[in-house]
């Protein structure tokens, strides 16, 4: 990964702009790279306009694409680029004047502007108040909190306690003064931590103007069950097209942009067990060599066991893959998919007319993008001689004919160099997710 390639020039463009912000946590290895974290930065309210035209200027100018975005008071947006040798990915969290709990501000915003501290020509948060911060955000989002932040927040109130009062009483009362410090004198009681939690909650939404405020935001995510910000790829090759290979190689870029939120499923969501696995049968791990060893099972048994994967596909895809594509940023990739039953049926011991199983098709949720990866049945046989070169044949010209009617297909030549066709799968993701937000 090469983050630094976004990151100079973007940090170079907010200095040179003089844009007021900070970053709130994890600089610690900034500009040169994010350390696997996502940048969770503030941005002053007056200078917020100014700040998207800078990063979409240096989107532009690293080859990036914004591939996820989504939210209103604090957008999350991933981003994914290349220059001529290496790709970056990185996931922003951009705070639009505001740290909030809801609609409400828990922090304030121009006090912590006014302390910052530079890193590497950074502008980053004061120590004290990173810590202080980051326990009221646990504590008021989930009620609870990591050991980790009520001990750093510990140690900033004891040293800061009269400092910090007179701070945070521009937006709580005595009362949850008091609580916090009998909190944060104290040990790590995590029915303490509750109890105040609740407290500063009743506080931060209690008017009508803030009900109606996080109502009509709350009201906003349901947006989210109909433009998913997730996203998801199924990748279709016969064996020795380069998918194992291809697969790997864009991992890391696209988990980086959408941190550490890439999930990678064999064939199916895998929600329920294989039919080998309820026969308390072994699963051979490592490689397929040999995919046509085991005979086709009757009819019987082959409409059996394609009712039994599709339900796999329908309840597993509502139950396990919608639901985190809904509440974040996030990217699916299936090796194979449903398609391959009808490309390869004998691989999954189905023998069944065409009509039954794309019959079934209509019912399976889609993927966002279909990849099919191919060559010449020469190469690929070549690569992997396992199946006989018209087997081979037969199931490239049966993917060439898929990716031809299914309008989310995009054909990639893997007959070209590694590099060639994974520059070109990813250059395929980024710009259809980059599609997709914008529709």
């Amino acid at each position: 990964m090469n983050n630094e390639q976004f990151l100079i020039p973007f940090f170079n463009e907010m200095s040179l702009n003089n844009i007021r912000y900070c970053v709130l946590r994890n600089y610690e290895k900034l500009p040169k790279s994010l350390d696997g974290s996502d940048l969770d930065i503030l941005i002053d309210k007056v200078d917020v306009n100014v700040f998207y035209e800078i990063l979409n200027r240096v989107i532009i100018e690293t080859n990036g694409k914004i591939i996820i975005r989504y939210g209103k008071l604090t957008p999350r947006i991933c981003i994914a680029g290349h220059n001529s040798s290496s790709w970056y990915g990185i996931q922003l969290d951009v705070h639009e004047g505001i740290l909030p709990y809801k609609t409400t501000n828990m922090f304030p915003i121009d006090y912590l502007l006014m302390r910052v501290n530079t890193h590497n020509t950074i502008l980053v948060a004061n120590n004290d108040d990173a810590n202080l911060i980051a326990f009221l955000k646990e504590i008021l989002h989930n009620r609870c909190c990591k050991e980790k932040y009520f001990e750093a927040a510990k140690e900033t109130w004891t040293k800061n306690k009269f400092h910090y009062t007179d701070v945070l009483l521009s937006i709580y009362d005595n009362k949850f003064i008091e609580m916090l410090t009998v909190t944060l004198e104290g040990h790590y009681i995590k029915s303490n931590i509750s109890e105040l939690a609740k407290y500063g909650q009743s506080l931060l939404t209690q008017g009508i103007i803030t009900k109606v405020n996080n109502l009509i935001s709350k009201s906003s995510r349901f947006y989210r069950f109909i433009k998913t910000p997730g996203f998801s790829i199924a990748v279709l090759g016969t064996d020795g097209a380069g998918k194992t290979t291809i697969i790997n190689a864009i991992r890391d870029p696209l988990n980086e942009a959408v941190h550490n939120s890439l999930y990678y499923e064999h064939m199916r969501p895998n929600l329920i067990p294989n039919i080998a696995q309820l026969f308390g049968k072994e699963q051979q791990s490592g490689p397929v060599t040999n995919p046509h060893s085991s005979d086709p099972s009757g009819f019987a048994g082959s409409l059996l066991r394609l009712f039994y994967y599709s339900f796999d596909y329908i309840i597993g895809y509502w139950m396990k893959v919608y639901p985190v594509k809904v509440k974040k940023s996030s990217i699916w990739i299936f090796d194979r998919y449903y398609y391959d039953y009808l490309i390869d049926p004998k691989r999954a011991r189905i023998n069944l007319p065409t009509w039954i199983i794309k019959g079934i098709k209509f019912f399976i949720p889609k993927p966002d993008l279909v990849l099919c990866l191919g060559t010449e049945p020469e190469v690929i046989h070549n690569r992997k001689p396992e199946l006989p070169l018209d087997q081979v044949t037969e199931q490239v010209k049966k993917l060439k004919l898929f990716n031809e009617n299914d309008s989310n297909s995009v054909w990639v030549d893997t007959g070209k160099t590694l590099d060639e066709s994974v520059q070109k799968a990813l250059e395929i993701i980024v710009n259809k997710m980059s599609l997709k937000i914008r529709k």
